[in-house]
């Protein structure tokens, strides 16, 4: 009894320090809650209201005519002079009685539907400034150019681009 009174006595030796092991790994803690989509869209939500005004604002706006279209995406193109731009979009050719054509505004659906796609064809010039107008036009978008004069959108935008080209006078 004498024995066990004085093991109590006796001070109490630090504890070893241990690592302490959280429940997931870091790659597991980014996939699951740093970078997971509803997070990741509600953080571009609140930073969207501080960054509206940096948006950067068109450099050619559309305001050379109001287009109007007709039921199957046609709009004539302005009688006027059309202004110089760096870059020019051509309307499709070969229509009976030299008819003028559409815009080359396309979209195209995967077959299983999931992806939907913009294309704009027969884009010659400044492609690059062309690309930077799109983005200014449609921001948050991923816009990339593939060979052949075709800028390609992610998401259906083809009426917003239709509009905005025949604004423009093409």
């Amino acid at each position: 009894m004498f024995q066990s009174i004085i093991n109590f006595a006796r001070p109490l030796q630090p504890l070893a320090t241990t690592a302490i092991r959280s429940k997931h790994s870091s790659t597991q803690t980014k996939r699951l809650f740093n970078q997971h989509p509803a997070r990741l869209r509600f953080l571009k939500r609140l930073d969207t209201k501080d960054t509206d005004d940096m948006q950067p604002a068109l450099q050619y706006a559309p305001t050379f005519h109001t287009p109007h279209f007709l039921p199957n995406g046609w709009s004539a193109p302005p009688v006027t002079e059309i202004p110089t731009y760096p870059f020019t979009v051509a309307r499709t050719r070969h229509k009976p009685n030299d008819a003028i054509g559409f815009l080359p505004v396309y979209t195209k659906h995967r077959k299983d539907g999931t992806k939907i796609t913009t294309r704009i064809k027969q884009v010659s010039g400044d492609r690059t400034l062309f690309v930077q107008e799109l983005q200014a036009l449609l921001p948050d978008v991923a816009i990339r150019e593939r060979t052949g004069g075709t800028i390609e959108v992610n998401g259906n935008y083809a009426r917003v681009v239709r509009h905005w080209l025949a604004g423009l006078g093409f």
